[in-house]
């Protein structure tokens, strides 16, 4: 079984490729009332909210602090690469 910060930061990553797939499909994420990166947030704060469940009941390890950052950093980061990238 996957520790769950790698579970985490795999998420996260994946939310940052979702995330600047959609915006530019749908420029209104981009430019929109709530920032990109506020989505991730929110994205982070339901995952964290799973395996906190999990840690809970036993069946994971608790997240520590570090591996949110990583994770955080690592959806914003190829969000802004792969917008940067696909917008010229």
């Amino acid at each position: 079984m996957p520790a769950a910060r790698h579970i985490y930061v795999g998420v996260m990553a994946l939310a940052g490729v979702a995330l600047a797939l959609a915006s530019m499909r749908w420029p209104v994420i981009n430019d929109g009332p709530v920032p990109p990166l506020m989505s991730l947030l929110a994205i982070s704060a339901i995952v964290d909210v799973a395996i906190m469940s999990r840690a809970m009941s036993g069946k994971a390890e608790p997240l520590q602090m570090n591996a949110r950052v990583i994770g955080f950093l690592a959806g914003a980061v190829i969000y802004f690469l792969l917008r940067m990238a696909i917008a010229g």
